[in-house]
């Protein structure tokens, strides 16, 4: 058995965790986790990573703690007698009282310490916090006491893991006090009865440490042989060896010692304990293995110990990288400038201003009287809280001021597919500003004077026209789509022929290109489409703002699918951080919430996104400008695509809403 000199002081629990073995494995640990999840940075590679680089820490530290040969556990304990075995027992703190098969134990165990030794007073304690040697020592005086022995129990651990968490009558006055010569051992003493009526005496700790000279002065020593003289054993309860000054003092007085260990306790530690009660006078008795059975072989230690090490390395690493990440996720999501989205004061505004409905003159054979009948009948649905999830994107033109882009994504919270819709810029629709009607992209100037920012009051109103309400905007122009596309490395864009556009200053070849973000720019803003056919320049026919439309869902689709691409958390720290200054979000929009968001649009086949055109006529304003009047109600088109699939309206909805009908009826 490797025996250390007597005098040698316990290490401090920083020196425990930062010695070699450890700084070395961990320090190597590091190293290799940041190279693999360099070359793996993706979810399953983070954790691959880390459990890697666990591994490997594990093995350094088992390598040198076998260059260094220290002893395992089983060599340690090769010269001492094993007293017995308890096993594990979350009953309470005394089980041997309501435990027949626990009272045998520690009746057994008492039979050993008897067998193997003649002393009267014995220490219990153990070479490390957490290993239940309080326990043991209350268990031990509960069978003794029940078996006829006479009995005492001191306790001599005044700190919180100690025999005065169990006591209701206070810690003082005890040991201390009798030490110092301020209560006298019957004034200290207390009678622990137990349930059949059987009683032993029992002396705390009173309060606070004692004085070492006072712990190893006559004062105790004449108690404790005052008590020896009518008692057969006396146990005392003492702090782990290695981590208070006043057990040695106390072993003075103690004729041996009961030494409790968990099948995990420290080789080290523990050879070390056995020295230093030896050199004291208060020799191991024997060992009790607690919280075991007993017949689980004692492994190397080490072996253990290194898997233990790889286990507490990998939790770590994945900790550490999660902080790490949650930490410059949340500096780049700061970085992103907000509006306020208060769609209660639309709500007050829409209360203060009363609606007047505009007369609407008909355009390209439109009847008046249908498009006044589609101006007044524009849904005011609203669906229940919790039913869809919704985002609306925001593009804005720099030379007019007003929304170029209008484009809504709805994601049901059943299993219904998302869909997303684009809005005409010329949608004719309320305005609560005016209380009149204006076409749909102007709202975005807001109503200022009375509270209200444009995107909040772009938002309410795309909210009554779907009936669905709006939960998040997002804002950009035209600089920033471009930029957002560059990041994220272009998109594809597919035409059967070259066409150009002076205006948008579009160029595109025949067949697919990797569109920058100048060009995609281009494609949805062109409304002078020409593309080239047998070498000659033609208009496309039907281009429109409905056809532009259908470019931007395309590319923002396109857009989509590069963005959900990120395979880490770390991508998506990148992506936020590189798109951070190219669009403005509203200030209800968490961060969780917006990691929830690209999490979940990560997991959506964008194929599966249902892509719906609003149906409209063209019209004249009274004023004389050219707008779209909406030909039928939205839930109308939502309907014709999901018949029941999606979430059904709640009481707030007209029970005449297509949404609360059978499509079969």
């Amino acid at each position: 058995m490797t025996q250390h000199h007597a005098d040698a002081k316990p290490r401090t629990r920083v020196q425990r965790i930062f010695n070699t073995p450890n700084v070395v494995s961990i320090g190597i640990g590091l190293t290799a986790f940041a190279a693999l999840a360099s070359v793996f940075d993706t979810s399953i590679g983070i954790i691959v990573s880390a459990i890697g680089a666990g591994i490997l820490a594990g093995g350094i530290w088992l390598a040198i703690a076998r260059y260094r040969a220290e002893p395992d556990l089983k060599s340690v304990l090769a010269d001492l007698t094993l007293l017995g075995a308890i096993p594990s027992d979350d009953s309470g703190p005394a089980p041997a009282l309501s435990d027949s098969g626990v009272a045998d134990r520690y009746t057994g165990l008492l039979g050993e310490i008897e067998g193997h030794t003649t002393g009267r007073v014995l220490l219990v304690s153990s070479a490390a916090p957490g290993h239940g040697a309080s326990t043991v020592a209350l268990n031990l005086a509960i069978a003794a006491a029940q078996a006829g022995r006479r009995v005492m129990l001191v306790d001599a651990d005044p700190s919180a893991n100690g025999l005065g968490r169990f006591l209701s009558s206070g810690v003082s006055p005890g040991l201390s006090d009798v030490a110092e010569g301020t209560a006298t051992l019957a004034e200290a003493t207390r009678m622990w009865t137990l349930d059949d009526g059987t009683s032993f005496p029992m002396l705390p700790s009173g309060e606070g440490q004692t004085g070492q000279v006072a712990v190893e002065g006559l004062l105790v020593a004449e108690a404790f042989d005052t008590v020896s003289e009518h008692a057969d054993l006396i146990l005392i309860d003492v702090s782990p060896i290695l981590w208070s000054e006043s057990t040695p003092e106390l072993g003075r007085h103690a004729d041996g010692t009961i030494l409790v260990l968990s099948d995990n306790a420290q080789p080290a530690m523990v050879s070390r304990a056995i020295s230093q009660l030896a050199a004291i006078g208060a020799p191991v008795v024997g060992y009790v293995r607690n919280r075991s059975d007993g017949t689980a072989k004692l492994a190397p230690t080490r072996l253990r110990s290194s898997i233990k090490r790889a286990a507490t390395v990998t939790i770590a690493l994945l900790v550490m990288y999660s902080v790490l990440t949650g930490l410059n996720l949340w500096s780049s999501w700061r970085g992103i400038e907000t509006q306020a989205f208060d769609q209660e004061a639309v709500q007050a505004l829409a209360a203060d201003v009363p609606t007047v409905v505009e007369d609407v003159e008909p355009d390209n054979d439109v009847d008046a009287d249908d498009a006044q009948d589609a101006a007044e009948n524009v849904p005011e649905i609203t669906a229940p809280e919790q039913a869809y999830d919704t985002f609306l994107l925001i593009g804005g033109d720099e030379v007019s001021g007003a929304a170029d882009v209008i484009l809504y994504l709805v994601l049901p919270t059943n299993s219904a597919d998302p869909f997303m819709v684009s809005l005409p810029r010329d949608l004719w629709v309320d305005n609560p500003c005016t209380g009149g009607q204006s076409r749909i992209n102007s709202l975005i100037h807001g109503c200022e004077s009375k509270g209200v920012n444009g995107p909040t009051l772009l938002a309410s109103q795309v909210g009554a026209f779907t009936g669905i309400e709006v939960d998040h905007f997002a804002l950009f122009d035209f600089e920033g789509f471009s930029d957002i596309i560059d990041a994220a490395g272009g998109v594809e864009i597919c035409v059967d022929y070259a066409v150009k556009d002076k205006k948008s200053k579009l160029s595109l070849p025949a067949g697919c290109t990797n569109a920058s973000g100048e060009q995609a720019l281009a494609w949805v803003r062109s409304r002078h489409t020409q593309q080239q056919i047998n070498g000659v320049w033609r208009s496309v026919p039907g281009v429109s703002d409905l056809s532009r439309n259908q470019n931007q869902q395309d590319v923002i689709l396109e857009l989509f699918k590069k963005l959900k691409r990120f395979d880490s958390p770390s991508d998506l720290t990148a992506s936020v951080s590189s798109l951070a200054d190219t669009f403005v979000l509203d200030d209800q929009l968490g961060i969780a919430d917006a990691v929830d968001l690209a999490w979940r649009m990560r997991a959506i086949d964008l194929e599966d996104i249902n892509r719906f055109e609003v149906p409209v006529r063209l019209a004249r304003s009274k004023s004389g400008q050219s707008i779209l009047i909406a030909t039928e109600p939205f839930d109308t088109v939502l309907i014709a695509r999901y018949g029941g699939q999606l979430p059904a309206e709640d009481s707030m909805a007209p029970e005449s809403s297509p949404l609360n009908q059978d499509p079969l009826d």
